[in-house]
């Protein structure tokens, strides 16, 4: 005994209708939105860049004119300083140019006194005729003070009694600042009767220049 099968359990067939040219029509259509699309992705893209260039370009512009604002103000600020500038110059320039002509100050009562604490009971010193040396622009140390002239030349003694003068000249050798003493002459005193005058020629170190002017020296 056969069965036939329903008519609705069998597939309905299908049949592409539609020409060649319709489906290729259909697909450059699609192709062409899709594209559309991606043009218009890009033209959006390319606009965010734009405008965020723009922003950065703003901003970098804005930065700029601040420094520069900042640069002008900072500029007068020194304009404005040039008179303290000059000041502190012509300061500098008077500290030098009082240190070199000062550069051999010296403190002639200790110097005096060192002489006279040398000599023998009754003499005295009753003249001088001392060159300074050169300038100490700089303070110098004590070594080199001690090699340096400061000042040379003779002085002159009084003696109630005769005296051998190179002991005197020895005598003087004892004080520290002096660097030479010898002797010169003994002559007869012409302003008082009985006394003597001697000449001694002498030079003193740079230590008896005070430094008061002197400038630090490097270190």
């Amino acid at each position: 005994m056969s069965r036939t099968a329903p008519a609705s359990t069998l597939g309905i067939p299908r049949v592409n209708l539609l020409p060649p040219s319709e489906v290729a029509r259909r697909e450059r259509e699609t192709l062409a939105g899709r594209w559309i699309w991606v043009g218009i992705a890009a033209v959006v893209l390319s606009a965010a860049l734009v405008a965020g260039a723009w922003l950065w370009n703003q901003l970098a512009q804005q930065q700029l004119a601040a420094e520069q604002n900042r640069t002008t103000t900072l500029v007068q600020q020194i304009g404005g300083l040039s008179e303290v500038s000059g000041a502190l110059a012509a300061d500098r320039d008077l500290r030098a140019y009082l240190a070199e002509a000062m550069g051999s100050d010296i403190a002639w009562q200790d110097v005096r006194s060192a002489v006279e604490s040398a000599l023998p009971g009754g003499v005295t010193l009753i003249g001088f005729e001392l060159t300074p040396g050169a300038p100490a622009a700089t303070k110098l140390s004590d070594d080199d003070a001690k090699k340096a002239v400061g000042l040379e030349g003779t002085v002159t003694l009084d003696s109630p009694n005769t005296l051998d003068i190179a002991s005197i000249a020895e005598r003087l050798r004892t004080v520290g600042a002096i660097m030479l003493s010898d002797a010169n002459a003994m002559v007869e005193s012409t302003t008082q009767d009985g006394h003597y005058t001697y000449t001694i020629d002498v030079s003193f170190d740079q230590r008896i220049y005070t430094g008061r002017f002197a400038a630090e020296g490097k270190k």
